[in-house]
């Protein structure tokens, strides 16, 4: 090992003697690095065990040199603790004495302390629970009903218990059910008094409540105006609820009526605290039903127009409900729905029951406006909170019914005075302001029949212009009367078309239908074209009456009156088919025929000629206003009737015999009344006379068996009927005598044999 190493290895050591608790050994790694890199790890190892040796022998030097003193040391130590453990011993020993001297005067010290204390504790948990209960009394006077019911629970739960082992706080803990019932019959006390001032109050909120829904339905109808698809949504519907734009208004708390409802919350409040909630469900029950029997037995009469009597009935009605609504919707587990929908069922029919009675004696219709739309404000407000109303329908359409009647009998009257002294002549017109006004009352149309420039002379009666404007008058204040009910638009319709027809069907028509009566034929034409306009006006009343239902019912509006005139039409005009047969028979018994004459004629019978003329005439003056179809009809009939006269009196029994001189002038008759036929409006009117065309033919044919062959038949004589023709031969071949027949006739008459024969083995 070379000195250098040495050095650095001494270098290290004495490092490690300074300071133990350092050994240098970040020196000591690149030294034993070196030397392991240099292979002189014995030489190290003996150098370091020299150190190690060298070491030992300070160590002992120091040794030897104290040892002695060291020994003393630890002797004296020995001592001293001997000393201070005897030291020790006697201080407990003191001590032990000095508590057990002590105690005992300590210990009756203690118990006099604590006997003051509890008595000081006893005296004012006392003293506290006669004050407790004295401001128990003070809370209730001041109202403070839940402070004093708290008060009592701390009392009772926490302050009485401490000295319950007290006469008076036991007598006190008896009482305590006592003080909670004087709570409780204060609180109730107070809920009565609110009570009846609600009740006195009550009418103004239904009053303010149905001002405010006129406020509503006043700017809803303004809208509908302006749009009138909107016409059949009502008031209070989700539309209109959109729609309205005016800001909430509260009905119990405003400018004119406030309601404080602090003392039912509080009752309640008190009753819930006193686990008796159902107590108090069960007490305001009874007392509302009875406020609203007391709404219910007012009494009040339409019969002398006092309507305030009645207005300030649906007021009760309505503030009693408002008010309920509200306690309903500002309570939890109180008062529900279902309770008091149960009251206003039990309510709802004594109300229908009084506004009906009361209607009873109302008879001024203008008074029953103002009884209608009161009655509809009452049902509208109450279903905007809430409440059904259907079991008002009933009562609405009576309302409606009621005032259709009032209206049908006023323009009763007026009908009947306008039908019943009518002249029945048509109406003469004298400038065009009477014109333009008869236009306006009855939808009248310009029609051929009538003569231009004034005066002029229309074809319908003045009874037609005068019902007409009576009947748009009846509709106008009918649907005035209905305007706002949206929901019973259906219904109202109906009753408006019902009434309507029963007008016309029962008054109008029943009027003009006692006179077909009459033996004037002039009238009774009148009545005709009356009817036929009186049918045209049922058209326009049915799209008035469509134009005025409700916007959203769809359908076709049918008037029975319609029909009903039509068929009166038929009547009269049957009426008239009588009056010209009966003067047409009154002709027939003019006629005077020979059936068996020895001489042709060549004119007509008379009797034929005055009645044409009379036909003439009568067509041409009396039935002139009459409808072309109309006159073609009766003369067809009356014709027709004249034809089956002749046809009759040629195949009567009382005729035996017939010949051919017979025949032909009959034939002249027919061929004249066939002439007088085609010369009218209708040349078929001429198809009358066919039968009686088909006899006089097949007896004046040269050939009568053709009569039995089915083409020919069909073709020639499809009227005659077997049984006619074998008596009409049999009436010939009685005239005939075989001996002054020519060979012609003598044919004819083997030939109407053999019909006769064949006839009668078919028959």
């Amino acid at each position: 090992m070379t000195d250098k190493d040495q050095q650095q290895l001494q270098n290290l050591v004495f490092s490690a003697e300074l300071n133990v608790e350092n050994e240098n050994l970040e020196q000591l790694g690149p030294i034993i690095k070196t030397i392991y890199d240099t292979g002189r790890q014995e030489a190290f190892l003996e150098q370091l065990a020299i150190f190690v040796r060298r070491k030992d022998s300070e160590i002992e030097r120091m040794c030897n040199s104290n040892y002695q003193e060291f020994i003393q040391s630890v002797d004296q130590l020995l001592k001293v603790r001997q000393g201070t453990v005897n030291l020790k011993n006697k201080i407990i020993d003191l001590n032990y004495d000095v508590q057990n001297s002590g105690k005992k005067v300590a210990s009756k010290t203690r118990r006099i302390q604590k006997n003051i204390d509890d008595a000081v504790d006893t005296l004012q948990s006392c003293l506290h629970v006669l004050d407790m209960a004295n401001r128990v009394n003070y809370l209730v006077e001041e109202r403070k009903y839940y402070s004093a019911l708290r008060t009592l629970e701390e009392l009772q739960t926490i302050h009485l218990r401490k000295v319950i082992q007290y006469d008076f706080a036991k007598h006190m803990q008896e009482s305590i059910p006592v003080m909670q019932n004087n709570v409780k019959d204060a609180v109730t006390k107070e809920m009565k008094e609110w009570l009846f001032k609600v009740r006195q109050v009550s009418r103004q909120v239904g009053r303010i409540a149905m001002e405010q829904m006129k406020l509503r339905q006043e700017r809803w109808k303004l809208k509908v105006d302006q749009n009138p698809d909107l016409r059949s949504v009502p008031v209070s519907s989700p539309i209109e609820m959109v729609m309205n734009e005016e800001n909430e208004f509260n009905i119990v708390s405003n400018d004119q009526v406030h309601i404080d409802f602090k003392p039912l919350y509080q009752c309640l409040h008190i009753y819930e605290e006193l686990g008796k909630r159902s107590e108090f469900k069960t007490n305001y029950e009874e007392d509302r039903r009875a406020q609203s029997n007391l709404v219910l037995s007012q009494s009040f009469t339409l019969r002398e127009g006092n309507e305030k009597g009645f207005e300030a009935f649906l007021h009760d009605i309505v503030g009693f409900f408002v008010i309920e609504h509200v306690i309903v919707h500002s309570t939890q587990n109180f008062r529900s729905q279902t309770e008091v929908d149960n009251l206003w069922d039990s309510v709802i029919a004594k109300v229908v029951k009084i506004v009906s009675e009361s209607l009873d004696g109302c008879h001024d219709p203008n008074l029953f406006i103002q009884i209608k739309f009161s009655l509809f404000t009452f049902i509208q407000t109450l279903e905007d909170y809430g409440y059904n109303v259907d079991a008002f329908t009933d009562l609405i359409l009576t309302v409606f019914q009621r005032y259709s009647d009032m209206l049908k009998q006023r323009f009763l009257e007026e009908f009947l005075q306008t039908l019943l002294y009518d002249d029945y002549m048509p109406m003469p017109i004298n400038n065009p302001e009477e014109y333009g006004a008869v236009v306006d009352a009855c939808w009248f149309k310009e029609d051929h029949r009538i003569s231009q420039g004034y005066p002029r002379t229309l074809p319908f009666s003045q009874a037609y212009p005068s019902c007409c404007l009576d009947i748009k008058k009846f509709v106008d204040q009918y649907y005035t009367f209905a305007e706002g009910d949206s929901r019973q638009y259906s219904t109202v319709d109906d009753i408006a078309k019902q009434t309507l027809d029963n007008l016309l069907i029962e008054h109008v028509n029943g009027v003009l239908t006692s006179k077909l009566e009459s033996q004037n034929m002039s009238q009774i034409v009148q009545i005709i074209i009356n009817l036929e306009y009186f049918h045209d006006a049922c058209g326009e009343l049915e799209k008035l009456l469509k134009a005025k239902r409700s916007s959203h019912r769809g359908g076709v509006i049918k008037l029975r009156a319609a029909e009903e005139f039509r068929e009166t039409s038929k009547k009269a005009e049957k009426r008239i088919f009588e009056l010209v047969n009966s003067k047409i028979d009154d002709f027939l018994e003019l006629a005077d025929y020979d059936w068996i004459p020895d001489s042709i004629q060549v004119h007509p019978s008379f009797f034929l000629h005055d009645m044409v003329n009379y036909l003439t005439a009568v067509i041409s003056s009396t039935l002139y206003n009459l409808p072309m179809s109309i006159k073609i009809f009766i003369y067809f009939n009356a014709l027709s009737h004249l034809a089956s006269c002749l046809c009759e009196l040629i195949l009567s029994p009382d005729i035996k015999r017939i010949n051919a001189n017979g025949v032909a002038n009959f034939e002249v008759d027919v061929t004249f009344l066939e002439n007088f036929a085609r010369k009218l409006e209708d040349p078929n009117i001429a198809d009358a006379f066919l039968e009686l065309r088909q006899i006089v033919t097949l007896l004046q044919s040269e050939n009568v068996e053709e009569y039995l062959v089915p083409s020919t038949r069909n073709r020639k004589y499809s009227l005659l009927k077997p049984v006619d023709v074998v008596n009409l031969f049999d009436k010939w071949l009685k005239d005939q005598s075989i001996l002054t027949m020519q060979p012609e006739e003598r044919n004819k008459k083997r030939a109407m044999e053999s019909v006769v024969r064949s006839l009668r083995s078919s028959m």
